[in-house]
């Protein structure tokens, strides 16, 4: 199951009183969760839709919340980045081969690398690529746990973050 993420933004789209349930396939931010008490906007954590025996209009009110959590993390994310594309970062001690090991294995989970940078500094390997898996067909846990199997730490560590994510931290400053 892919996690969604509610963030800053999202929340910006809830008037004052409004409530939002965040499920256990949902983040929600640290700025989400500011600015929300700063707005007004309750956040409840519903890992299990609540507890105890709701009465009708209880679990019609939490229903609406849970459509509304998913309206959020679903719609199109306005900080930037697009959906379905990964920043993967490789480091590690330099050798031959480590590129091809990392594009052979984003070729076979079907991922398109956008874009690539890679630096070699004091024997040490550096890269970046940019991938879409929109097209893929693997979600973004499965090409994240497949990518992270080829690290080594006395080799090279693999990382893997959503773009959105990436974006949304970078604005935070």
């Amino acid at each position: 199951m892919s996690r969604r993420i509610i963030l800053a933004e999202d929340v910006l789209a809830l008037g004052r009183g409004e409530r939002l349930v965040a499920g256990a396939d949902v983040t929600v931010t640290a700025g989400a969760r500011d600015l929300a008490q700063r707005r007004g906007v309750e956040i409840v954590d519903d890992d299990a839709g609540g507890s105890g025996p709701a009465t009708a209009a209880q679990a019609a009110a939490r229903a609406a919340d849970v459509v509304l959590a998913g309206q959020i993390a679903a719609a199109p994310f306005a900080g930037g980045g697009a959906p379905g594309t990964l920043i993967v970062t490789a480091v590690g001690v330099n050798r031959p081969g480590v590129l091809a090991e990392l594009s052979a294995a984003v070729g076979e989970l079907s991922g398109d690398i956008l874009d690539v940078s890679q630096r070699i500094t004091g024997g040490y390997f550096n890269a970046i690529l940019i991938v879409d898996i929109r097209r893929s067909g693997t979600s973004f846990a499965a090409f994240r746990e497949a990518l992270r199997g080829l690290s080594e730490p006395a080799d090279y560590v693999v990382t893997i973050i959503d773009e959105r994510v990436f974006t949304a931290m970078h604005r935070l400053g």
